[in-house]
């Protein structure tokens, strides 16, 4: 085990348990798929699965017109 490893797993123990459980769902995530795809964790999911929920949030057609004229301007 490498140094930083051994340093980040003393950080992890004195973590509470629901951290220290979050941290190990991570790294077996890491180490138990072969692929280079990043992996969410269950809240992760629910958090954009809450967003994709919301209404969509767009800025009104002449704050944005006034903002790109402002930055032409400057």
């Amino acid at each position: 085990m490498t140094e930083r490893l051994e340093r980040a797993i003393a950080k992890l123990r004195r973590l509470p348990p629901d951290r220290q459980n979050e941290a190990a769902d991570l790294l077996l995530s890491v180490v138990e798929d072969d692929s280079d795809t990043p992996r969410l964790t269950p809240q992760q999911i629910a958090e954009v699965e809450r967003r994709l929920g919301e209404p969509p949030r767009y800025a009104p057609h002449d704050e944005v017109r006034a903002f790109f004229q402002q930055k032409a301007a400057e």
